[in-house]
């Protein structure tokens, strides 16, 4: 009989992988904690509100009060929202279970380490021994290089201001589609509904397209899976991530899988500098200029990067690897 694993997160992948927490949620479940038998706890503001067993609700609160005193070899905390210091779910689970957390940045002033016995994270400025930086990882049965007719430069990630769409929206009409034809398609819902309508007033159906839905922008119509994204990046000619800031961009590297173009102007502190500057186009170290100029250069000077077999070490099993030797050394 496998071992049992518990994920605790605010955010579900359930009915609707929405983003990029949730997709990592599910990854681990299916791939990452392969080797166990995986309950998935969603617990916002220190309240439980659904435990999940491969997506199927436990709905009987006393089975769930049965499962969750069981003994669990590890609980996997990933961090949104929760106040880890909370007195009524999630500090006696960290003290009875065996628990690691997954911060995208550390130190994170609401995670205190010494209550873990390790921090996953895609950044650190304060590395101990109980901190593993890794990156994020990718589905390869997914996404992967099968290059077709190159229809329109793709954005994929919540419509945001973290994310920027704004400043490629704005005057893409008349600096890209005039000039080179060619649309674009924002891929990815909104919960910012004053950011998505300023968004959504440049999307015209002919230069900006949306899979945004106007009337429910949460809603799971608006969002794509990762097979309809997959196929999405096979597709463009490029994908573009105008974010001024990513921890690491899981939409970045599925679509280097795809073998597609990535134009990006920002700071990616999950990558290696040296490493990732050939893979990509634009800038890697900090918003400079504008990312509509590096989308003209690219299609103006016919510049194409193809690193769908440098990125193939983010993919799942790689990451399984790294992480499940860093979980069972510490337990």
């Amino acid at each position: 009989m496998k071992k049992k694993a518990l994920i605790v997160c605010s955010e579900s992948p359930y009915p609707d992988v929405v983003g990029g927490y949730e997709r990592l949620i599910k990854d681990y479940q299916a791939h990452v904690f392969s080797d166990y038998d995986v309950y998935f706890l969603v617990c916002r503001r220190d309240s439980v509100k659904q435990l999940l067993h491969y997506g199927v609700p436990v709905r009987s609160k006393a089975e769930r009060e049965r499962i969750l005193s069981q003994e669990f070899a590890f609980a996997f905390f990933v961090h949104s929202d929760f106040d880890c210091d909370g007195p009524n779910v999630v500090r006696p689970l960290i003290d009875r279970i065996p628990s690691f957390c997954f911060v995208q940045l550390h130190p994170n002033d609401q995670i205190e380490d010494q209550r873990f016995q390790g921090i996953i994270t895609h950044h650190t400025e304060g590395p101990h021994k109980n901190v593993l930086r890794i990156g994020g990882s990718y589905n390869p049965e997914v996404f992967y290089k099968e290059r077709q007719s190159e229809e329109f430069i793709v954005c994929v990630g919540r419509i945001h201001p973290h994310k920027n769409q704004l400043a490629l929206v704005r005057d893409y009409r008349k600096r890209i589609f005039r000039k080179h034809g060619m649309p674009l398609y924002l891929v990815g819902g909104s919960s910012e509904p004053d950011y998505f309508l300023s968004v959504n007033q440049f999307v015209d159906g002919v230069s900006v397209l949306s899979t945004c839905d106007p009337e429910n922008p949460l809603g799971g119509s608006s969002w794509r899976t990762s097979h309809d994204i997959a196929a999405l990046c096979n597709r463009a000619r490029m994908f573009v991530m105008p974010s001024e800031k990513e921890s690491f961009c899981i939409a970045l590297i599925e679509a280097l899988a795809c073998g597609t173009t990535c134009v990006v102007d920002g700071l990616y502190y999950g990558f290696d500098e040296h490493d990732l500057r050939p893979h990509v186009y634009g800038n890697i170290a900090g918003k400079d200029g504008s990312i509509l100029d590096l989308i003209d250069e690219v299609l103006t000077k016919d510049i194409r990067i193809d690193a769908s077999e440098w990125v193939k070490k983010y993919s799942l099993a790689e990451h399984q690897k790294q992480l499940m030797a860093f979980i069972h050394k510490r337990l």
